[in-house]
């Protein structure tokens, strides 16, 4: 387990043969393409009339365009089918090399394309038909509050009338003015939420001075409908016919739409093209060309190189190749290889960057940790067994998209370390396993009589004790991982200015601070002290090494032993430290939690007749809920720990990831 070695490859190839060339390493899907401006020296005589193509881009990203909006009106409107599996998280589909040959040369997208973009813009115009007859039909509604119909606002002569609503303040103050009391007849039709929905009627010789009250009360006039032909009534119901009919037509659309999605996977094989052909086309403006010779840089897998010299002698033989090893200077792209057992954790490397080339894979190295993390936050025996048959399960299904599997496979891990925290907190659903629940003797209180070590809620102390403990032990690894590291590139010297001495202070330092919460020693205090003060001068001598003058060698140095400078520090290791609290802080939550709704189904199973199934589908409810609650806290805060707290001790990310030049996209996978 560990990064996979490569070698950077340059291919000079004849101007003429590039096209082809670039199709095969496509094909071949075994080169990571680079940049090759980067090779030579623009003012070097030697290479003048080298020049960088322009390969256009427009038609495939034009098609690419069109495809997307099509795959994306099937999805709008919910036309696709998908398993459950797929329902979750996005899946990559897959075709065969001859599949993918035969709907190229035989499916014409396009009448798909505005056939459903016509749909779509006609279902469009009915749901704002249907919104705007919806609004209307509200409006009317609203009249049947009203002691008389629209039709008889209008036909008044000596008198105004207002219907509409204002905020309740502003009607109470309205409501309570003498002004208003003399010049209108004021009447509450209903409340909702803070609004009030009134109508007011005046004289029409009152009426220019009672629109100036209302607007002075900030009145929200709604506008009484005219009605040449049909009264309210009528028009409400010509309204629900138009509404049925809007929908029938919607619905048609749909249906058109779901019909046309059975092309789904032709568009996918389509859309995959064209994205393969523009990154083609990118590779090819990644070159030098000349006119003759036209220079192809990239990276490949050592274990690649023999097979990939044989293919290109054969297909290729007057492309000539160079191998040499990447050097620091190079921006290396990173493939990581690891076990079976090992993969599913590299998803946690792959969430927080790709390592640097020249470093190492930090996968082995978290995978205890995290796993133990986890299951100390969610540390149950009913809750680790769920989770790993659960991750089980959809691991199988998802066998074919490595990414989903590794993460489906880290769940279950996760599931079985969870198992065995809770066998020895005594966790099972919490604590189901009493007799009031279960009755004396059942099998979960004798297997929880056997297995339990510490009860968290009795011993919570001291679990948080373990949890700080398991901090400094983790904090010390990072910091051995630190010095492995700069060895491994040579670095003696730093990894003991940067690593070693704080194996001095760092020991010194908790003996030190834990004199000031507990009786510690006379002798060991002592030698806490000397370790200290040794590995603080050393630390001060070496921590500034690359500031400029004594005076800023010195500051920088002393600034570095409190952790603002250099490669750690006292307080951040007392707050890293702290951090890991969180742990029990956690697993506590979660059988608290659990312990309530046991509680709540004891309760309800008192009562007569149904108390039983009550009692089942409260645990049911419940626990479902803890679960899915405390399993994402559960894999976020030992995230978090491995991230910040373990990570940012020794771990340099940022390497770019091994994508070769392939057929293949992130939304297909063509299997040759």
């Amino acid at each position: 387990m560990a990064i996979e070695p490569v070698k950077h490859v340059t291919l000079l190839a004849p101007r003429s043969s590039v096209e082809g060339l670039t199709g095969w390493v496509q094909q071949l899907s075994v080169l990571h393409v680079a940049d090759a401006g980067g090779l030579i020296d623009d003012d070097a005589e030697s290479v003048s009339g080298f020049e960088k193509p322009s390969v256009p881009t427009e038609e495939a990203d034009g098609h690419i365009r069109r495809l997307r909006r099509t795959s994306e009106i099937f999805g709008d409107f919910d036309a696709l089918e998908s398993p459950f599996i797929e329902m979750i998280i996005a899946l990559p589909s897959r075709v065969s090399l001859k599949e993918r040959e035969e709907i190229l040369s035989e499916f014409d997208y396009q009448p798909v394309y505005e056939e459903a973009r016509g749909l779509e813009e006609e279902c469009k115009k009915h749901q704002a038909r249907v919104e705007r007859l919806r609004e209307e039909y509200g409006r009317l509604e609203f009249f049947r509050l009203l002691p008389f119909e629209p039709e008889d606002i209008h036909s008044l002569t000596r008198s105004r009338v207002w219907v509409g609503s204002l905020m309740e303040d502003k009607w109470e103050a309205l409501r309570t003015s003498e002004e208003a009391g003399e010049l209108l007849g004021l009447t509450e039709l209903r409340r909702i939420k803070r609004r009030v929905d009134v109508c007011v009627v005046a004289l029409n010789e009152d009426a220019e001075a009672g629109g100036k009250i209302l607007r002075a009360h900030q009145f929200d006039e709604l506008q009484v409908p005219r009605y040449e032909e049909n009264s309210r009534v009528e028009r409400m119901d010509r309204i629900t016919e138009e509404i049925a009919a809007s929908h029938k037509e919607s619905k048609r659309c749909r249906e058109g739409i779901k019909n046309l999605a059975r092309d789904a996977k032709k568009i996918d094989v389509l859309l995959a093209y064209w994205e393969a052909e523009r990154a083609k086309a990118g590779a090819r403006n990644s070159t030098l060309s000349s006119n003759r010779i036209t220079v192809l840089t990239g990276f490949i897998r050592e274990r690649d190189v023999e097979s990939f010299r044989a293919g290109l002698a054969e297909k290729f033989p007057s492309v000539s190749d160079i191998y040499r090893r990447p050097e620091p200077d190079d921006n290396v792209p990173v493939d990581i290889t690891n076990s079976r057992i090992m993969k599913p954790l590299r998803f946690l490397v792959d969430l927080f960057g790709r390592p640097d080339y020249f470093g190492f894979d930090p996968t082995p190295y978290l995978a205890f940790s995290f796993l133990v993390f986890f299951g100390m936050c969610f540390g149950d025996v009913v809750y680790g067994f769920a989770l790993a048959a659960l991750g089980y399960l959809l691991a199988r299904k998802a066998r074919p998209y490595e990414s989903l599997h590794n993460l489906c496979m880290l769940f279950c891990y996760a599931g079985v370390f969870t198992m065995i925290i809770g066998l020895l907190m005594g966790s099972w659903a919490s604590d189901l396993w009493r007799p009031e629940y279960l009755g004396e003797g059942n099998l979960l209180y004798r297997i929880q009589k056997h297995t339990a070590v510490v009860d968290p809620i009795d011993r919570a102390v001291l679990l948080l004790v373990v949890s700080i403990g398991i901090g400094v032990v983790n904090q010390f690894y990072g910091i051995i991982l630190k010095g492995y590291a700069l060895i491994r590139k040579g670095l003696i010297w730093d990894a003991v200015f940067d690593a070693g001495l704080w194996f001095l202070v760092l020991p010194g330092f908790l003996i030190a601070f834990s004199s000031l919460f507990f009786d510690i020693p006379p002798a060991l205090l002592r030698l806490g002290f000397v370790l200290m003060i040794a590995g603080a001068i050393g630390l001060i001598l070496t921590q500034g090494r690359e500031a400029e003058g004594f005076a800023g060698k010195f500051g920088a140095g002393l600034i570095s032993i409190y952790g603002i400078m250099g490669s750690y520090g006292c307080v951040t290791f007392l707050s890293d430290i702290l951090s890991y609290s969180r742990l029990i802080a956690l697993g506590l939550t979660t059988t608290i939690v659990g312990m309530a709704f046991n509680i709540i189904a004891g309760l309800v199973r008192e009562a007569p007749m149904a108390g039983a199934v009550l009692f089942v589908v409260v645990l049911l409810l419940g626990h479902t809920f803890n679960f899915m609650v405390s399993m994402l806290a559960a894999f976020v805060h030992p995230a978090r720990l491995i991230f910040l707290e373990f990570f940012n001790r020794f771990y340099e990310a940022g390497g770019e990831k091994f994508t070769p030049l392939s057929l293949s996209t992130k939304s297909l996978i063509v299997e040759q």
